[in-house]
């Protein structure tokens, strides 16, 4: 008889507590996650993956074979995660009472506990018990441990453009809070750059301080342009901020020629980048009508050849059957069925589901906590996702 999922669980609760530690003890900033990718890989290797690779920038690919005529399944999760900022003990991977963070039960608390290693070590953890099981799958399950997704997605690039690692239905990983995610609005980034004269700081009076004027398009931008973004039902409301700002010369001593700031906005089909492009240009237009010393461009312009207008995706449930045979496999998993969203953030799935591929997404942790000096993972549902892993699998796969 078969030993099901959730008794393999608990009878491995250590080993797979001990796997996410591992994993989140390795340092792995974007572009430095080699390490962490051989880590992965030989938790692979000991799982019993019949195949395991790590590429020049730190992928891990591992496979389990099915026994052929059935679809086969992607599980994609980064292991590469955002500067470590204010955390204490960022790779201390412990242990500890959820409570401190308004969390109920035991966490593990690291960075990319929740963004996402937690999704990657359930991801080996599940195929783990499909091999020890002896269950046999007619589809292969794939798992691609990827770096750079937090700076553009590079690792998951190159698993499909070299290694041509691709499967019938993708899983992500990313945190939904148990949930079952659909999609992503799409991620515009532009900048604008703002012109004046420098002087001498001494007697400001005979430059144009480039800051002050920058300041004062982001004001109107704060209280212009952001309240009346759109929004989309499916998607929710269009969001903007500014995230980056910096001045030339860069001299304590010197009013600034020049400033930038960047821009992040995440938007929904019915706001584009040319749309964010013209509004912007009309407030600088407007500004400068009302100030004759304000000088300012937006760059870059959307009218890139080949830009996509909307660079989100979403999984029909209409269209593609997977969907709900995953909130089947979810329900058996959890015992409830689980709601289903989409992620307020961009995800790797975006590549996937540009080629045809339906893709959805569940995994450990909440949203909230991603990029933050809270992040943890609660350790229920970490385990919790190796059973939803493991029953995803087994009716994707056959």
């Amino acid at each position: 008889m078969t030993v099901s999922a959730s008794d393999w669980v608990r009878d491995h609760r250590d080993d797979a507590i001990r796997v996410l530690q591992e994993f989140i003890r390795v340092p792995s900033p974007s572009g430095q996650e080699k390490a962490c990718g051989e880590k992965v890989g030989e938790a692979m290797r000991a799982a019993g993956f019949d195949t395991v690779k790590v590429d020049a920038l730190g992928d891990a690919m591992g496979v389990l074979k099915g026994s052929r005529g059935g679809r086969s399944i992607l599980m994609n999760g980064h292991i590469d995660h955002v500067p470590v900022g204010d955390m204490v003990d960022p790779y201390s991977a412990r242990l500890m009472d959820g409570a401190s963070f308004g969390t109920k039960g035991e966490v593990i608390y690291g960075r990319a506990a929740c963004d996402m290693k937690a999704g990657v070590a359930a991801m080996v953890m599940a195929g783990a018990y499909l091999k020890d099981a002896g269950i046999k799958l007619r589809g292969d399950y794939k798992v691609a441990a990827v770096g750079q997704e937090e700076v553009g997605g590079a690792g998951t690039v190159s698993t499909i453009d070299k290694d041509q690692f691709l499967a019938d239905v993708v899983l992500i990983g990313e945190a939904t809070n148990m949930d079952l995610a659909l999609g992503h609005r799409g991620s515009m980034k532009m900048s604008i750059t703002v012109k004046g004269r420098s002087c001498h700081a001494s007697a400001p009076e005979r430059g144009i301080n480039a800051l002050y004027k920058a300041t004062d398009l982001i004001t109107r931008i704060r209280n212009e342009l952001v309240p009346r973004l759109p929004s989309d039902p499916l998607f929710g409301k269009v969001s903007l901020t500014i995230t980056m700002i910096e001045v030339k010369p860069g001299a304590f001593n010197v009013v600034p020629e020049e400033c930038r700031f960047a821009i992040d906005c995440r938007n929904t089909p019915n706001y584009t980048a040319e749309n964010l492009y013209h509004d912007l240009q009309a407030l600088i237009a407007d500004q400068a009508g009302r100030d004759p010393e304000f000088k300012a461009s937006v760059l870059p312009t959307p009218l890139i050849r080949g830009e996509r207008t909307f660079n989100g995706f979403y999984t029909d449930p209409a269209t593609y059957p997977v969907v709900k045979e995953a909130e089947t496999a979810i329900k058996g998993a959890l015992g409830k069925a689980p709601k289903k969203k989409v992620w307020t953030f961009a995800t790797d799935g975006k590549f996937y589901s540009w080629l045809g591929i339906p893709v959805i997404g569940f995994g450990p942790g909440e949203e909230q906590f991603a990029h933050t000096e809270k992040d943890h993972v609660r350790v229920e549902d970490y385990l919790k996702t190796i059973e939803v892993y493991a029953a995803v699998a087994r009716r994707v796969c056959g």
